[in-house]
């Protein structure tokens, strides 16, 4: 397995699965997301997003010194994880002001709405594994 199989089964994964294991088991995630995602930055946020810019860096590099095919497209596709991590990192309470209103806003239907999105976007990264590499 190359880095890029296994970089895309663990991201689509995750990202398929959000919708399950936020909205289906049974636990308050938008008490969770609140806690999270509190109006004070959590300490956590910091070194998260770091370890997240390195990942992507480190994805950069492996495809930059390898000759994988169609490693191109998995980086680019981790690599907009980083927008997340910028928004953290560089304007948190705008951030924070977004998920606080779509958790206060229709029961947080918003919020599901975007994780049903992320698993849609994690199946296709795994079919994308599953049929490219």
């Amino acid at each position: 397995m190359n880095y890029f199989q296994g970089l895309g089964l663990a991201f689509g994964l995750a990202a398929m699965l959000k919708p399950f294991y936020m909205h289906v088991l049974p636990w308050d995630e938008q008490a969770f997301l609140a806690k999270a995602y509190a109006q004070r930055r959590p300490a956590w946020v910091a070194p998260v997003a770091v370890l997240g810019f390195a990942l992507v860096a480190l994805t950069w590099y492996v495809h930059l010194t390898t000759d994988v095919p169609y490693s191109l497209v998995i980086t680019i596709l981790f690599s907009l994880t980083a927008i997340k991590g910028l928004a953290l990192l560089l304007d948190y309470e705008r951030f924070q002001r977004w998920v606080a209103g779509m958790l206060a806003k229709d029961r947080g239907r918003q919020v599901v709405m975007i994780d049903v999105a992320v698993g849609v976007f994690g199946l296709g990264i795994l079919l994308l594994v599953v049929f490219v590499y």
